[in-house]
């Protein structure tokens, strides 16, 4: 795994950590925080209903989310760097969500811009989540 690699699969697992600490814990409101630098400000994103949403209206329903589903659990798995450029790389994986014995899957394609100051040094451009079925 080259180093690009390695620093786009820390950041796609350490942006699900907070996300399932955020809605399936009664966690300190800094973890939101933490989740919208984490994104550009224009970001955008597909959602698996095929909802067009942008930074504000994502981060306005999340904010009403804390601790919505108790013990959501969020794991990535398949991690694929797609391509790169000097400013942008593109990230595709699986989630899987384990909530009271039920699980769903979906895959993601991410667009994450590099920025140095970012964690892992990126900062979510765009993400796209079509539902797997099984």
């Amino acid at each position: 795994m080259t180093d690009l690699a390695g620093r786009v699969a820390a950041e796609v697992e350490r942006q699900h950590r907070l996300l399932a600490r955020w809605l399936g814990t009664e966690c300190d409101s800094s973890v939101i925080d933490e989740l919208r630098e984490s994104h550009s400000p224009g970001f955008t994103m597909t959602t698996v209903e095929g909802a067009a949403l942008a930074a504000e209206d994502l981060f306005s329903d999340l904010a009403e989310s804390r601790n919505t589903t108790p013990g959501l659990e969020i794991a990535v798995s398949d991690i694929e760097l797609v391509t790169s450029s000097p400013d942008l790389a593109v990230v595709r994986f699986r989630e899987t969500h384990r909530h009271h014995g039920r699980t769903t899957q979906r895959r993601t394609t991410a667009v994450l811009r590099q920025d140095p100051a970012a964690p892992n040094g990126f900062r979510w451009q765009h993400v796209h989540e079509t539902t797997i079925r099984f």
